[in-house]
């Protein structure tokens, strides 16, 4: 068997996870110091080997006679939301089936941040999600507008527009749902807006290969060539590739921010903020 890297924080307690080669997962508590209640376990679940790791975790703190519901999961980025309805026939709800695995476990709350969309929060059982315009602690009054890249982000962007006082652009993506491709990207802006003395920063929850923010650049740059684009995003993905990145900042970004929910993925073009 081999040693895999624990997934989760747990207050007061550390343990070691194994696989086998036959690839079933292992949990073994090694340290536990805590009062028994108010325990929180932290992590996000990014493959289906983390949910086997949190439901043996769960089940080693029950043999010790902590309860669930005395228990709070800290789970930053919540897994298949982006999969909240059924988009095409002989399709599941995966974040339907996702939230019933996790709601068995019966955990007194549970804290999510950023979540693709509303129906992740109300899938799972007493949930408080942290919206992006709590998330976000850099913006000032050096950004002139705050961009939307599709209709699925105008309201967690109007709310960073309302709270920073800082005007809203939308922009519209159409994308074909079986191949995931993005047929054609559209900015509501013009040159007046985008001069070449303005800087933007476009927000969304998600980054994995990046199409969307190249796409979404190059119609800010056909529009306006000088104008200063920055992304932040949540959940920084980036397809845990350098490259990806890299291509990001190719395609015209000139500063990246994203948090540490998924990876602390180093690099000189990032900025990770807590």
């Amino acid at each position: 068997r081999t040693t895999m890297n624990p997934n989760f924080e747990i207050n007061g307690a550390t343990y070691k996870v194994f696989k086998f080669p036959s690839g079933e997962v292992q949990v073994r508590l090694t340290a536990f110091n805590h009062p028994y209640s108010n325990l929180t376990v932290k992590g996000s679940i990014l493959s289906s080997d983390h949910i086997m790791e949190l439901f043996q975790l769960v089940s080693i703190l029950n043999r010790l006679g902590i309860k669930t519901s005395d228990m709070k999961l800290i789970m930053p980025y919540c897994a298949y939301s982006r999969q909240d309805r059924v988009c095409n026939p002989g399709e599941a709800l995966s974040m339907q089936v996702f939230a019933k695995m996790i709601n068995s476990l019966g955990f007194g709350s549970i804290e999510t941040h950023d979540n693709h969309s509303d129906v992740a929060t109300a899938l799972l059982d007493n949930c408080t999600n942290i919206s992006v315009e709590r998330i976000i602690n850099f913006v000032d009054a050096k950004y002139d507008y705050l961009i939307s890249p599709d209709a699925g982000a105008n309201k967690k962007v109007l709310k960073c527009s309302q709270k920073f006082k800082i005007p809203m652009l939308r922009a519209d993506k159409v994308r074909d749902t079986r191949t995931g491709e993005i047929k054609e990207t559209k900015i509501y802006a013009d040159k007046r807006q985008l001069k070449s003395n303005k800087t933007v920063l476009i927000i969304d929850d998600i980054c994995a290969g990046g199409r969307t923010f190249k796409e979404l650049t190059k119609a800010i740059k056909d529009i306006s060539p000088e104008c200063e684009v920055h992304l932040f995003v949540t959940h920084g993905f980036f397809n845990s590739s350098v490259e990806v990145i890299d291509s990001l900042i190719e395609s015209g970004i000139s500063k990246i921010f994203t948090t540490t929910s998924v990876y602390n993925l180093e690099h000189k073009g990032v900025t990770c903020i807590k």
